[in-house]
């Protein structure tokens, strides 16, 4: 799968996880924070690319996650921080814990090989942990994001290891890149998100 997809339907999965697991996020502001975070752990696990075959399709994928991101910042501003102030809550020395997470994690999955440890369930988890520190009603909106891009990248032709270190990985061999599975999983994706948003 693509960047693109990925932050599509990764942050349609965080609409989803917000709406279902994060009342607090129904605001335009919270929306629009966990379409941000679902887009961020729609691409955390690639992470680990350092080629790509594509790499002006990739860096508009990242440069379309970092507009959420940014749009997602400014209008938690303009709603007078509400996130902010709930991480505040928990005190400094765990939104430091969460954020040091953070970052290690990062390291890791950019050390790893690809479809290794940042495209496995312990990341995931680790991710979905560390984000809790930082920030609660953020972590299910990067869980869902995660969970996401694991699933389309196993549906393609290269296995993924979920259970590593196990060696073996899951590869159910639907689709290809740039096919028509990964166009319909796209137009799926921005369905759901437009359909969570109007509802």
């Amino acid at each position: 799968m693509t960047g693109k997809t990925h932050v599509i339907v990764g942050a349609a999965a965080g609409l989803v996880a917000a709406s279902a697991l994060a009342p607090g996020l129904a605001s335009p502001a919270g929306l629009a924070c966990a379409a941000a975070g679902g887009a961020l752990g729609g691409m955390l696990p690639d992470l680990d690319v350092r080629n790509t075959a594509r790499p002006l399709q990739e860096r508009l994928a990242r440069g379309g996650c970092a507009a959420l991101l940014v749009a997602g910042l400014a209008m938690e501003a303009a709603a007078g921080w509400p996130l902010v102030r709930r991480a505040a809550e928990a005190g400094l020395e765990v939104v430091a814990a969460g954020a040091i997470a953070l970052l290690a994690l990062c390291c890791a999955a950019r050390l790893s090989t690809h479809r290794g440890f940042s495209h496995s369930l312990l990341a995931l988890a680790g991710f979905a942990a560390a984000t809790w520190l930082v920030c609660p009603p953020l972590a299910p909106c990067v869980a869902a994001g995660m969970a996401s891009h694991l699933a389309l990248d196993a549906l393609g032709r290269r296995p993924v290891r979920l259970a590593w270190p196990a060696r073996r990985g899951v590869c159910l061999g639907l689709c290809k890149t740039d096919g028509v599975v990964e166009a319909c999983c796209l137009v799926a994706g921005l369905a759901v998100a437009v359909y969570v948003v109007l509802m």
